[in-house]
């Protein structure tokens, strides 16, 4: 399913030719397997080393490995489908809501280092512990997560800020410097207070990282480091739950890597006592 909802993700990206491909991919999945490369290029009417290009871009070596990929898919959407078809007769029942939730998470969970790359990821880490400030910026259900992210540096030791006001948040943005960081959390990619921040931070030359749903957005195209969560499954009960857990994943993520360059387990010992002091006060 990941191999598919990333072609999905970089429809709008795509050439006439590369979308052409991508619609057949889409709508003929489960036939690929049985598809050389050359008989995939005839079928869609374009050359074959439009299609290797293509798997290239997609970040695989060649076409052997988006077959796979596609097959994977394919299984693993039919295995869903199948476990979903086996509880209809009890959809509402404790069992079936906990293990439809797990099964999802797993499957998102395990996209964030498929959708993201190993250097992007050590990047965004070394972007971070360099910075002298950061500002986490998102409104509404992103605040959740950027209201965490906050909290996981500021035990690092790290300044962390964040508001849940737009006008706040760009007094605050004024405030930042050359090596001060802006991190910016959006399910859409395209919310207008975000991108006027990440307008007036590129005025400053404040660096810049996005997470966003994957899929080609105005707010991932503005900055310097750019993250993706999955969003794309159907059920709208799950959806908005599972783009937040996979948010929070990806923070934690960066997290630990940040743990490992700093190496300050003695503060994270300290300001594991802070709570305690509260209580005692």
């Amino acid at each position: 399913m990941v191999c598919l909802l990333k072609i999905r993700g970089m429809l709008e990206q795509m050439s006439v030719i590369e979308r052409k491909l991508a619609d057949f991919i889409l709508d003929n999945a489960h036939l690929l397997r049985d598809y050389s490369s050359q008989q995939l290029a005839d079928a869609v009417g374009i050359s074959q080393s439009s299609v290797v290009k293509f798997c290239q871009k997609l970040g695989y070596k060649g076409y052997p490995d988006l077959k796979l990929a596609v097959s994977e898919a394919v299984i693993t959407a039919s295995t869903l489908q199948r476990d979903t078809n086996e509880h209809k007769p009890q959809p509402n029942t404790l069992l079936t809501l906990v293990e439809q939730l797990q099964f999802s998470l797993q499957h998102h969970f395990r996209a964030l280092l498929e959708i993201n790359t190993e250097k992007t990821l050590l990047d965004v880490a070394d972007l971070l512990s360099q910075a002298d400030k950061i500002l986490i910026a998102g409104f509404g259900q992103s605040g959740i997560v950027a209201h965490d992210m906050q909290y996981r540096l500021l035990q690092l030791g790290k300044l962390a800020l964040t508001n849940s006001d737009p006008a706040v948040t760009l007094q605050l943005t004024s405030m930042l410097g050359n090596n001060s960081v802006l991190l910016l959390i959006s399910d859409s990619g395209q919310n207008n207070d975000l991108l006027k921040l990440a307008k007036f931070a590129r005025q400053r030359q404040i660096r810049i990282i996005s997470l966003t749903s994957y899929k080609t957005n105005a707010l991932s195209l503005a900055a310097d480091l750019a993250l993706f969560v999955l969003h794309g499954d159907e059920n709208v009960r799950l959806n908005p739950i599972l783009v937040q857990l996979a948010q929070q994943h990806l923070c934690h993520i960066l997290y630990l890597l940040l743990c490992q360059q700093l190496n300050n387990d003695y503060q994270l010992e300290e300001n594991s006592k802070l709570p305690d002091l509260l209580e005692n006060l």
